[in-house]
């Protein structure tokens, strides 16, 4: 389990993190959501190690985050990083040469799910390749965590819905998932927590199941109640 533990950020003398809390469990999707600001990419960079605390902890499994974060959690940012020049089979490379857990025979099997050419270089790619490159590089890491920032971000219909069939594949299984989207509509049936967002506070937190069966409403109904009110 991840758990998030009272964590707040300033930027000079913006606080863009205040006191958020929340956990995320194993063989789950949790999705952060809220508008652009509100702190989101902050979360999942701390989760990472990749920026410093004004205050709170983050733990992984009971432990804090330390070198060997990088063994349990794997990152997609929204972007790819890799460079322009690199050909996809020279990305996978580079990943299995850096990355001890980097699983071959889970990306060779991704390359022919998303239908990708091993010798396309990652300059050439579409939105929706690329998104899928970057997913590829990711999820071939043998990471108990996955977090993923605005994988849906900029991409045609028929890339979401082909990176939406991940979610459900045995790609997947049984990690924990920490995903910020603003398509809450093409993963709805599929988020099992939500985590609400504003001003770099948590304003409402909810198992989606509950919501669904207890009062009827979807995720878009209790983002409209809550950002709206």
């Amino acid at each position: 389990m991840i758990e998030v533990h009272a964590i707040s950020k300033k930027y000079k003398r913006r606080r863009v993190l205040d006191e958020v809390s929340f956990t995320a469990e194993k063989g789950q999707i949790t999705c952060l959501i809220g508008i652009n600001g509100v702190g989101k990419s902050t979360i999942m960079k701390a989760i990472m190690g990749l920026i410093p605390l004004f205050s709170g902890k983050i733990t992984i499994d009971g432990q804090p985050i330390d070198k060997h974060t990088y063994e349990k959690v794997s990152f997609i940012p929204d972007t790819i990083t890799m460079p322009p020049n690199l050909k996809i089979s020279e990305a996978m490379k580079f990943m299995k040469d850096y990355y001890a857990n980097w699983n071959q025979k889970r990306a060779l099997e991704m390359l022919d799910f998303f239908k990708l050419k091993a010798e396309d270089r990652i300059g050439d790619l579409s939105k929706g390749n690329a998104a899928k490159t970057n997913l590829l590089l990711g999820l071939s890491l043998d990471a108990e965590y996955i977090l993923m920032d605005e994988p849906f971000s900029g991409i045609d219909m028929f890339s979401r819905e082909q990176i939406t069939n991940v979610f459900t594949s045995h790609l997947i299984e049984d990690r924990g998932v920490i995903i910020t989207t603003h398509e809450i509509q093409d993963i709805e049936h599929l988020i099992d927590k939500v985590v609400m967002l504003d001003e770099g506070r948590v304003i409402k937190e909810f198992n989606t199941e509950d919501v669904r069966l207890n009062e009827g409403k979807s995720v878009v109904d209790v983002m409209r109640e809550v950002y709206q009110s």
